[in-house]
Parts: structure tokens; sequence; C-alpha cells
């Protein structure tokens, strides 16, 4: 395996380019940080984001105005992290489906291709991608650790797994339905959520062509 593979660069390049909320914003503030490695890169994001409300703080008790609220807060930054990893499962199921497919339908398999351009591996064999992801949990959860260390005024911090996912049980109450460790329950969690969008997708479908009432825009 390539020394130097790893889907987390990959996956916040990606969420700045195309994620739009909370962690598109944080995402592109991660890829304009001045350091090679991604992880300082989320780290002086946090460093950056103290610093911002501080400064906020500050500017509150000398002008004597409420502070200005921050949308994107230090306290974000544990989501984030968990959710790029999510996103690195994300990627891995992408070379590992590449690799499983049959060859396409012009004679040409494309798994290497998607490998390297997913996370820089050399082949999109499973136990590439789970050495790849587990290295890349490794990395990012010395971060989350320090993370946590630096939040330690808060309670119920929870650690950073390799897929992790939560549901509204209840209006406005989320729970977790998924806090895994090993990639091949990843994938199955993750393959059921693939048909989950899909199924979801066709019901909108099927109630739009059976329910729209079509005409009714020129409707005298």
């Amino acid at each position: 395996m390539n020394n130097v593979s790893s889907f987390i660069d990959t996956v916040i390049t990606k969420a700045d380019n195309k994620l739009g909320g909370r962690n598109g914003i944080i995402a592109g503030m991660v890829q304009r940080q001045d350091a090679e490695h991604v992880a300082n890169r989320i780290a002086m994001t946090y460093v950056q984001l103290t610093k911002e409300r501080t400064r906020r703080r500050l500017e509150s008790v000398r002008l004597g105005v409420p502070i200005e609220i921050m949308s994107v807060k230090p306290e974000h930054m544990l989501s984030f992290v968990q959710s790029m990893m999510n996103n690195c499962c994300w990627a891995a199921r992408a070379v590992v489906r590449s690799g499983q497919a049959e060859t396409q339908a012009n004679g040409i398999d494309f798994s290497q291709s998607v490998a390297e351009q997913a996370g820089l591996l050399e082949t999109a064999c499973m136990h590439n991608c789970d050495d790849t992801l587990m290295d890349d949990w490794a990395t990012l959860n010395e971060l989350h650790t320090w993370l946590c260390g630096q939040m330690n005024y808060m309670t119920d911090l929870d650690p950073l797994f390799l897929y992790a996912e939560k549901a509204e049980v209840e209006p406005g109450v989320w729970e977790y339905v998924h806090q895994l460790m090993d990639f091949p329950y990843v994938l199955i969690a993750l393959d059921d959520k693939v048909l989950e969008l899909a199924q979801k997708k066709d019901d909108v479908l099927v109630d739009y062509a059976n329910k729209h009432v079509f005409g009714s825009a020129y409707a005298a």
C-alpha cells in the first residue's frame, strides 16, 4: 500500500467544493490554512475559530454591545471531524464497489482509476481500503481526542467512530443508529443507506406522477 494513501484530503476538498451549510464552510476554512498535512489544517481551523471568539468577546466588552454570534463555532469541529470520517467511509465504499464490479461494457475496468482518485490507493481491493481507512481513523482520532481535550468544559463528548449516524427518532430528538468500527459492517450500513435513499427518491417520483394536477398552472 502506498504510504501516502488517504481519503481525508479528497473528502475535504469535495466538501469545500460541493457541500453547503456548516460543514462546507468549515471545509473551506480548512483548505485555506497554511499547513501541509490536512490534520494540522483542521487543528489550525479550530485555533482560528477560538481566536475569533476571543476577539468578538473583547470587542463586545470594549464597545459595550452584545457579542456578535458566530455561525461556525469551535465546538462544531468535533462533528465536522466525524462527518469527514463518515465521508472517508463513503469514498472507500466507492473504491471497493468499483473493484467488485464486472468489467465495464466497453471492456475497460476503471477500478484502478477510482482507487487513485479517491485516496491515492494502489488497488481497489478490500484490505487496501480497510487499511487506509483505519490509518485515516487513527489520524483523525488523535486529532479528535486533542479537540476534546481543548473542550473539556463540555460533557458527554462522543468518541470518534469509523462511521456514526444519528436519526431523528421523534421531533427534536436525535439518537445514534450506527456507531461502527469495522469496515465490513460499515459497508453493509452504507449499502442499506443507498437502498433507502433510492426508495425515497422513487416514492417521491411516484407520488408526484400520481397526484400532481398537470396543467393546473395554466388553468384560468
